[in-house]
């Protein structure tokens, strides 16, 4: 029985050297070679794409790291890019339930954003 279940997430090298993070489609025991979804790379060509990768070259990932809000909304990006329903209720229903960003006092009516120059003037 292999130690790799499909959905696993994972953090892989691929035979070029690029570190991937992704998710299993699919593995194979008896080549031990899995079918990786990458989702993060230092590779920008290798990232949304299946790749295959030695089950030697990976590391499984934590079940329930914490998100930050970014990392949530990329995520909800990506279950609406593959049509999963279920993941992306779940991952909205995260998101709302996170920590509230409270409003800061300067955020208020009549705010005006200064850029680095010092002026509020967008062109």
């Amino acid at each position: 029985m292999s130690k790799w279940t499909t959905g696993d997430w994972v953090q892989a090298y691929t035979d070029d050297g690029a570190l991937v993070h992704g998710y299993l489609i699919a593995a194979s025991a008896p080549i031990q070679t899995a079918l990786l979804q990458v989702t993060h790379s230092d590779n920008k060509e290798l990232m949304g794409k299946e790749i295959a990768v030695s089950d030697r070259a990976m590391k499984k990932l934590s079940e329930n790291p914490r998100k930050s809000e970014q990392e949530l909304r990329s995520l909800i990006d990506l279950s609406l890019q593959i049509r999963d329903e279920e993941w992306f209720a779940e991952l909205t229903n995260e998101l709302r339930s996170g920590p509230k960003r409270g409003r800061r006092k300067e955020d208020g009516p009549g705010f005006r954003p200064v850029n680095r120059l010092g002026s509020s003037d967008i062109r």
